[in-house]
């Protein structure tokens, strides 16, 4: 049985919130999740990862990952009008959205 493997990596901004977290993948349109614990936001962000990337609009550009050095809190703060509350961070997702679409969808 062949296994083939088609990994994406995404850099996605992690905001504190009130209630949990918020997470913003800048580079695929804001696309947009959240989590009550950080354990829920990163699995959250996985889901939501796979899921654009797995079944992509016919219309929909995907749009090649940004090194994770280029993206900013501040500015990704700014263009979905939040603020940059201590402790929120970028971090690489990383997904083979055709495996996690066999496994979970």
């Amino acid at each position: 049985m062949e296994v083939s493997f088609m990994l994406s990596v995404y850099p996605a901004c992690f905001f504190i919130e009130n209630e949990g977290y918020s997470v913003i993948f800048p580079d695929l349109n804001y696309l947009a999740t959240e989590g009550e614990t950080l354990s829920d936001a990163l699995n959250n962000a996985t889901e939501c990862l796979a899921s654009y990337l797995y079944k992509p609009l016919p219309d929909q550009i995907i749009n090649p990952p940004s090194k994770l050095a280029d993206v900013s809190l501040e500015k990704v703060a700014k263009k979905i009008n939040s603020s940059v509350e201590a402790g929120s961070f970028v971090k690489l997702v990383s997904v083979d959205a055709e495996q996690y679409a066999k496994k979970y969808f």
